[in-house]
């Protein structure tokens, strides 16, 4: 909304954010713009220094942005990135990255030529982001208030504010006006409860159950060590994922991941064997000369939702939902973070967007482009935990396909090298297989620029293939039309995720994987 007499831009009153994680942090810093006040509720104190809080009991735990998410990150925090690196942060410019396939082969990557990237734990992270939002003009921040129940209008067809109480304080309440209510309080949030109070039917959510669990430890290096990965990533299957990480401080965080109730260990001489036995070679040379911090510790998530308000017609205005209170992943993919940029970038647009344009029901519109935008993330991270025996998906509708596109991604990871070699040879480092399911997995580019027609023809006219060959014509004895038309059938319309990357150029802000090479 424009003044007349100024011709500037007129702000709302006041914004309230619940939680100050990751996912409102960024709500706070978009909404700042749009309105005079953005208080910020929650439960923790927050600390004053780089270091998890008491109310994320998964901070603890090796986190990674995506490259979606630093880029949006950048955005929204032009030089975050050198405040990382000032602050302590592992620089991965001109770092490698390594890749251990499900057979034991292995792919590096070679450094990044364009410039800054960093890795860092999760309590930096937070802190840094944390940070600049506090020094964002009309924001203020609310701790140790437990949010008890929205308050509505009258007909309950407008969220008019909260009803909050100190922590440990059991009688007295304080109501919070606000022309707006973002719930961004992650896995725990209580929105669903608070909007059945109100009388509204919640619509069929999608669950993954897949009984995730995990276990880290920290190591320290000596200041003058030599590193020859700055990551290293063992996707699991059936069998345990490993993900390493260089952080701050000459330290690194080592974190062993499993689905279907297989939990990692955390007592320390069992989590040493069980790393072992994952990564094998490799192990040597990502700690060598380092000393463990601390014990392991665990984490365990017995299933991961995706609720889809945006179905309700009669959606309340003046409420938000985002981050994992509206859909949590699998923690294994680092999607969590990136998604709730990506969502924050979504709230932006659509906000910039309701000035010009608005929209009567434009809550609700905004959740239909969350969804819209998500739908990548949820997509990969199902489909991928589905091909392990005992995970379980409910919802309104099957996810048609998973044995199929399980299928060509094993064949894809197992056989792009053999052609990447060729294409590294003629100058196509921008162009090869590995690159674009990094790409992919960073949410830069659609699931159907890697699963094709054209691609699968590619991979299976290897010699070694044989046995996926007649697997894969098992596979499509269901399906009588031609593979392309079966990938329109299986795999949902991802155009409107990607709209606004159209002009994104893979192999210009990204590592570029050379071939598959012994260790």
């Amino acid at each position: 909304m424009q003044d007349e007499t100024t011709g500037t831009r007129e702000k709302q009153r006041q914004a309230v954010v619940i939680g100050a994680g990751i996912a409102g942090l960024l709500a706070t810093r978009v909404l700042a713009e749009y309105y005079e006040q953005v208080l910020v509720v929650e439960r923790d104190a927050l600390p004053v220094e780089p270091q998890p809080r008491a109310g994320t009991p998964q901070s603890h735990h090796l986190h990674r942005l995506l490259p979606r998410g630093k880029m949006i990150l950048e955005r929204l925090f032009p030089g975050f990135l050198d405040g990382l690196l000032e602050h302590g942060a592992f620089s991965l410019e001109q770092s490698k990255s390594l890749l251990i396939a499900k057979d034991g082969r292995t792919a590096l990557s070679t450094p990044n030529p364009t410039g800054k990237d960093a890795s860092c734990s999760r309590g930096l992270l937070e802190w840094e982001i944390r940070k600049r939002v506090q020094a964002c003009a009309g924001v203020r921040f609310l701790t140790h208030q437990d949010v008890i129940s929205l308050v509505a209008s009258s007909d309950r067809r407008r969220i008019t504010g909260i009803c909050v109480r100190k922590r440990e304080q059991l009688v007295e309440q304080t109501t919070i006006a606000a022309d707006l209510i973002v719930d961004a309080s992650g896995r725990s949030s209580k929105l669903p409860h608070w909007l059945q109070e109100l009388g509204y039917t919640l619509p069929e959510n999608e669950q993954v159950h897949s009984a995730i669990g995990y276990s880290t430890r920290y190591y320290q290096f000596p200041t003058d060590a030599h590193h020859e990965w700055s990551n290293a990533l063992k996707p699991f299957s059936q069998s345990d994922g490993v993900a390493f990480s260089l952080l701050e401080n000459h330290t690194c965080a080592v974190i062993i991941g499993n689905i279907g109730g297989h939990y990692p260990p955390t007592d320390a001489a069992a989590f040493e064997q069980r790393l072992a036995v994952a990564i094998g070679s490799c192990l040597p040379k990502l700690l060598q000369d380092a000393q463990p911090l601390d014990n392991p510790r665990g984490y365990r998530i017995p299933v991961c939702v995706r609720h889809h308000f945006e179905q309700m017609e009669d959606w309340p205005t003046g409420l938000l939902v985002m981050g994992d209170a509206l859909c949590n992943f699998d923690p294994i993919y680092g999607q969590g973070m990136s998604v709730a940029a990506i969502e924050a970038e979504t709230l932006a647009r659509c906000l910039h967007e309701q000035q010009s344009r608005p929209q009567p029901t434009f809550e609700r519109h905004v959740l239909q482009r969350m969804q819209e935008a998500i739908a990548p993330a949820w997509w990969l991270s199902s489909v991928s935990d589905l091909s392990v025996p005992g995970v379980t998906y409910m919802g309104p509708s099957p996810l048609r396909g998973v044995r199929l596109i399980q299928l060509y991604l094993d064949l894809y990871l197992r056989y792009a090298p053999v052609h990447d070699r060729q294409l590294l040879q003629e100058g196509k480092q921008g162009q090869t297989y590995i690159l674009k399911n990094f790409l992919m997995n960073g949410l830069l580019i659609s699931p159907r620029e890697v699963i094709n027609a054209r691609i699968l023809s590619t991979l299976l006219a290897v010699g070694e293939a044989s046995e996926e060959r007649q697997l894969l014509a098992e596979l499509l004895q269901g399906y009588p039309q031609r593979f392309e038309a079966i990938l329109d059938e299986i795999i949902p319309d991802f155009s409107l995720s990607f709209e606004d990357l159209q002009a994104f150029a893979p192999g210009k802000e990204v590592s570029m994987p050379q071939e598959s090479q012994p260790v």
